[in-house]
């Protein structure tokens, strides 16, 4: 598949490169790097920023634009996702809220998504099939759920919690955080504490995650994705 290289005028810009060993974690050279973002900054204002996000290979994942760029991001302008090269997705910001319109496209480039956004707010959307025809609107993004939603989670949480009788004995209480990833058949991994209370309630917590019952798995744009869910778990004394 060809790969999409964006040109941005050297005239209008200054140009900075940084390197990412994975999303988020820098590192200094191109050697130890799977991607790096292209970061060019309006001369004339350099609050008004431009980033390009590539894979090692060099094949386009995204563009974003800021404005301003220091000491808060602000998105502000177009969005672009690429998927091997190719448009994915073109979202329009304005003060980091959804502005205008929000395509999504088909492997085959064929429009999936037309939706529309004011400040924020879903105004109207189309959604298309593969070959081009009108099908049902869905929405973008759903969330990962619970079975029977959010009701039945706290139900099980009281029903299956067992407190520490050590943590009881020293009177240790505190809302453990737990963060997991759902899978997209609904499987809970990579399940571990954030916020620590006490060894035995955090134990306690990751018990009660790991034998839970699949959720329903998140989608976007109607394809199931992984998502990562933080999970407070209470633990209170009666008094």
């Amino acid at each position: 598949m060809a790969v999409l290289l964006v040109g941005v005028s050297a005239m209008a810009f200054a140009q900075d490169t940084i390197w990412f060993s994975k999303p988020g974690k820098l590192v200094v050279s191109r050697d130890s790097a799977e991607r790096f973002n292209v970061i060019y900054k309006d001369q004339a204002d350099t609050q008004k920023v431009r980033v390009m996000r590539y894979l090692i290979d060099g094949t386009l994942h995204e563009e974003l634009n800021f404005y301003p760029y220091v000491p808060d991001k602000v998105l502000q302008g177009v969005f672009k996702r690429y998927s091997g090269g190719q448009l994915a997705e073109e979202r329009n910001y304005a003060k980091n809220q959804l502005d205008g319109s929000f395509k999504t496209y088909w492997e085959n480039g064929q429009l999936r998504r037309d939706d529309w956004y004011e400040k924020g707010t879903f105004i109207s959307g189309k959604c298309y099939g593969i070959s081009g025809a009108d099908t049902t609107w869905f929405e973008y993004q759903k969330q990962a759920s619970y079975p029977g939603g959010v009701d039945s989670l706290r139900k099980y949480l009281a029903r299956n919690l067992r407190y520490p009788p050590l943590a009881k004995a020293e009177e240790k209480q505190g809302s453990v955080r737990v963060q997991f990833t759902i899978t997209k058949d609904g499987s809970l991994e990579d399940i571990f504490v954030v916020n620590s209370v006490d060894p035995y309630l955090d134990q306690e917590a990751i018990r009660l995650v790991t034998q839970m019952p699949k959720w329903i798995p998140a989608t976007q744009d109607g394809k199931l994705v992984n998502m990562y869910f933080i999970l407070p778990v209470v633990f209170q004394l009666r008094e």
